[in-house]
Parts: C-alpha cells; sequence; structure tokens
C-alpha cells in the first residue's frame, strides 16, 4: 500500500505557515543528541586565533560549554535536548521560542518591522537581538548584539560582530528544516552555514499532543 501522506503544514487564516501548535494540533519539537548539520572542523574558515581557541577547547575534558552550567545558548545552540516550543503570537507580532533545557530560556523574535537598537541601545547579551520576516513559507531571523560569553556552535568562539541569519521552514506537520549563517569577521574568514533537518525518519521528533514539561537545571 502507498504510504500515507504527511499532515498539512499548519496554517493561520491568511494562509501563513504556522511554526508552532494550532488549537487542534498541539505539540512540540523533540530534540535528540546529533541533529548534525555542522560542517567539517577544517572546512569552517576560522582565524589562527579562533581554530588555537578551538582547538584548545577540544583537548580538555574537563572544559564543559556554559549550556552545560545553566547558561543560555544562543543560536544553533539554543536547539538542544530534549527539546523547544515555537509559540506564534499575530496579535502581539512576535515569535516566541521557547526551550526545554538549559536554563529554562526563550527567544523573542520580533515581527512588526522594527529595526535592530544601534549603538549604546544594543547591549550584547546570549541571545541578541532578533527581527524576523516571512520570505514566502520560510521563516528569515536576523540577529545581531550577541555577548562572546556562549558557545553558538561546538566548540568555536564569536565575537561581538557576529551577525546570525536563520531560516526556518515547516514543509508539513512532522517537518521542520533550519539553516543558519555565522557571519562573523571578528572570528572567521568567511560567513559559514549549518542546517538540520527534524522529520518523521529522523531521531528528533515532532511529538503531537505534547507539552513542554518542567526541567531543572543545577549549574556548577
Amino acid at each position: 500500500a502507498p504510504a500515507a501522506a504527511a499532515p498539512a503544514t499548519p496554517r493561520w487564516p491568511d494562509g501563513r505557515v504556522n511554526l508552532g501548535s494550532t488549537p487542534d494540533q498541539k505539540g512540540f519539537w523533540e530534540i535528540r543528541p546529533g541533529l548534525g548539520g555542522t560542517p567539517r572542523a577544517a572546512d569552517i574558515p576560522l582565524q589562527p586565533w579562533a581554530r588555537a581557541l578551538a582547538t584548545y577547547r577540544t583537548s580538555r575534558t574537563d572544559l564543559h560549554p556554559p549550556l552545560v552550567r545553566c547558561k543560555p545558548g544562543g543560536g544553533p545552540a539554543f536547539f538542544n535536548a530534549p527539546g523547544f516550543e515555537i509559540v506564534d503570537v499575530p496579535e502581539e507580532r512576535r515569535i516566541y521560542i521557547l526551550n526545554i533545557a538549559g536554563a529554562h530560556s526563550w527567544r523573542v523574535i520580533y515581527t512588526d518591522g522594527r529595526p535592530h537598537p544601534s549603538g549604546d541601545d544594543l547591549r550584547p547579551s546570549y541571545f541578541g537581538h532578533s527581527v524576523g520576516r516571512w520570505d514566502g513559507d520560510a521563516l528569515v531571523v536576523d540577529t545581531v548584539g550577541f555577548n562572546e560569553k556562549q558557545w553558538l556552535v561546538g566548540v568555536y568562539p564569536t565575537t561581538e560582530r557576529l551577525h546570525l541569519t536563520e531560516r526556518f521552514t515547516r514543509p508539513d506537520l512532522r517537518t521542520l528544516s533550519y539553516e543558519a549563517t555565522i557571519d562573523d569577521p571578528g572570528a572567521y574568514t568567511a560567513p559559514w552555514s549549518l542546517k538540520w533537518t527534524i522529520a518523521a525518519t529522523s531521531k528528533s521528533q515532532w511529538i503531537p499532543g505534547g507539552e513542554v514539561f518542567e526541567y531543572i537545571c543545577q549549574g556548577e
């Protein structure tokens, strides 16, 4: 028998894609270790000082990412086990991404057309300042204003010059694709990208009917 068609992508009444739950289709995105999608270390265009720091971090067995110490993880580091939920609030023109693990963190993506703060108003933080726009069915998120404390991708360092672009697509109910481009002239010689997909056949899954649960993080 032919395989059953995947449930359709949830949409708002105006036709726009909903990346999270709807009243009749609740759920969250469960993450299992090993999302992958990161280029080989040799292919990441690290500046010499950044490569030396990444090598040092890799060599230490007693050095852990800030996320392990219950600090927030920005950008790609936010999407870690056991999972996350996306909450689209059209009346606020904001999208929230809630992380189950780590520091009980949430990201705010402004979709009201506002610009990034500038000058002293842009205060560096773990998550930076994120604005989003829709490119067809894809949510494109532009983020600046990161601090240098988090490990955004694995052991690779970033600086306050980091400009992160993320792209989210949901071709059906159970599939979420993510792509991130890291543009940081303070640490890299060129922009580079990573991507992963949560699908019906992957270890990570959309959990229909599931709800995010309490997670206690005890840091060092």
